[in-house]
């Protein structure tokens, strides 16, 4: 399957990372998969060109027509957006308001990665979370 866009959900010890786009509004890194590019290589490539961060992906979110990768952000590993597109990088603990696209989305992607964050934080079994839409990563 094809997907058409990828895009990461990072937490760190104080909470979430989002990029406000200068032409839309607040959101998750991200963007479209490169041709013979992986899913995976295009998220990081996408966070790290947004947020100007490393990310450590710990888990997988299929949505179907595009994926979610669930992450750490290294923050010790800053530079600054690397993309003339994004006006700010910053953590959130809460969902701000001018968000680029519908919040129910963000709500839902959002509990699923925080669920297999905190999981992989506590050393379980990411790949056994009671939902059907996280994926195991396969092995590096």
């Amino acid at each position: 399957m094809t997907h058409r866009f990828v895009y990461v959900v990072a937490f760190d010890d104080k909470g979430f990372v989002m990029i406000r786009h200068r032409d839309r509004g607040w959101e998750m890194p991200g963007g479209h998969v490169e041709e013979g590019e992986s899913c995976r290589d295009a998220a990081e490539r996408e966070f790290s060109e947004e947020t100007g961060m490393d990310v450590n992906i710990v888990g997988q979110i299929d949505l179907g027509e595009g994926v979610v990768f669930a992450g750490i952000a290294r923050r010790d590993s800053f530079r600054g957006p690397l993309s003339p597109e994004i006006a700010e990088v910053r953590i959130f603990t809460e969902l701000p308001e001018d968000l680029s696209f519908p919040l129910v989305e963000y709500e839902r992607v959002l509990a699923m990665a925080r669920d297999a964050v905190e999981s992989f934080k506590r050393r379980k079994d990411i790949n056994a979370s009671a939902s059907p839409l996280i994926k195991p990563l396969p092995s590096e």
